[in-house]
């Protein structure tokens, strides 16, 4: 069937324009290049400039180049908004040589769009997910979005399933919404697999509870705030009840609320240093999350001491809430206080980051009021 639609488009190409000297193998690979990028976008308008340019060239003498553009012809009834009239207009004002009148029709690409479709996406995914450094999760949300991606049984397919399957083994049960996004690409990749359809299903119902649960918190969470209140301007901050009480017990990162005297509130994100051996002299920090580091954004760092030195800084605003939900998300956070001549490491506890997860719950709800 494949092999008799591309015949058709050859033979249809041939009437349609005349012969004209092949392309250079440079404007080829430009051309395939951007018809392939325009598909993987789903851009209809530089779909159809990649096409103008193929259809411009008119017959070809290389056969293997032919097929190039049969392919590229056939993706245009998977692009919404996409037409092969539209695209031999444009190729008409490319060229004198190019006939106005090509007959290639959307009509002719239509029974066979999809198959190259998956295709181009599977090979192009199989490729970034096993290439040196792979941003692995990245690929799988971008596989569980797209819910036109469902390629048929192949070797290829076989190899993009085994590396998801991968990835979603070592997941512990309870990071609920990970495992949904993994199971859900695992679903687009072979959804006669009844397994990962289940296990969706299954942490879907999950996350869905722990949402609830921490909207629940969230709105009750205001009013257990600890709150400390200026006398002067009536300002006030509030932290976790569960967040540290004294500054000199530990290191830690948190977020406060912050109230002023005349009602506007906004998220501290706080940075603690502390130790019993002496100053560190904090000058910066740098966060590490999962391997990423981030510097913390803070211009000053102050410090205090009794029988304990502690040295802290904080940052306001949204800055503040992106970072610290950077923080909440991560597997793994590690805090790096630089001093004069040393540093210290802190590894975000759990404890801090449910804190901080909470404490942002709450936030988005008392934000969107």
């Amino acid at each position: 069937m494949m092999r008799n639609f591309l015949l058709g488009l050859t033979t249809t190409a041939l009437i349609a324009f005349p012969a004209s000297a092949d392309p250079s193998q440079q404007e080829l690979d430009t051309a395939r290049s951007e018809c392939r990028d325009a598909f993987l976008a789903r851009d209809a308008e530089a779909y159809m400039d990649a096409a103008a340019s193929m259809i411009a060239w008119g017959s070809l003498q290389n056969a293997d180049w032919s097929r190039e553009v049969e392919l590229c012809l056939a993706f245009a009834d998977a692009i919404e908004g996409a037409s092969l009239d539209t695209a031999r207009e444009r190729a008409a004002g490319l060229s004198d040589a190019v006939s106005p009148t090509s007959a290639l029709s959307e009509e002719a690409a239509a029974p066979q769009a999809d198959a190259p479709a998956a295709d181009t996406r599977l090979a192009d995914l199989l490729s970034r997910i096993e290439a040196d450094g792979a941003d692995v999760e990245a690929i799988v949300r971008e596989i569980a979005a797209d819910t036109t991606f469902a390629p048929p049984p192949s070797p290829e397919r076989d190899a993009l399933e085994a590396a998801l399957n991968t990835y979603v083994r070592p997941i512990p049960a309870a990071q609920a919404e990970r495992n949904l996004i993994a199971y859900q690409a695992l679903g687009r990749v072979n959804g006669e697999n009844q397994t990962y359809v289940d296990k969706a299903a299954s942490y879907e119902q999950a996350v869905e509870a722990e949402r609830e649960q921490l909207q629940r918190t969230a709105r009750a969470l205001e009013g257990r705030l600890v709150r400390t209140t200026a006398e002067f301007d009536g300002s006030s901050w509030g932290r976790h009840p569960s967040s540290p009480r004294f500054q000199d017990i530990r290191n830690y990162v948190t977020l406060y609320l912050i109230e002023s005297g005349s009602g506007q509130k906004t998220m501290e994100l706080f940075f603690n240093y502390t130790s019993r051996n002496g100053w560190l002299f904090v000058e910066s920090a740098s966060i590490n999350t999962d391997g990423e580091t981030t510097r913390v954004p803070v211009g000053q760092w102050f410090r205090d001491n009794d029988t304990e030195i502690w040295e802290f800084a904080s940052m306001r605003g949204d800055a503040a809430v992106a970072l610290a939900r950077k923080i909440a998300d991560a597997d793994r956070a590690v805090i790096r206080f630089n001093g004069q001549q040393f540093y210290d490491d802190y590894v975000v506890s759990d404890g801090d980051k449910r804190v901080i997860r909470e404490m942002l719950a709450m936030w988005e709800v008392i934000s969107a009021e």
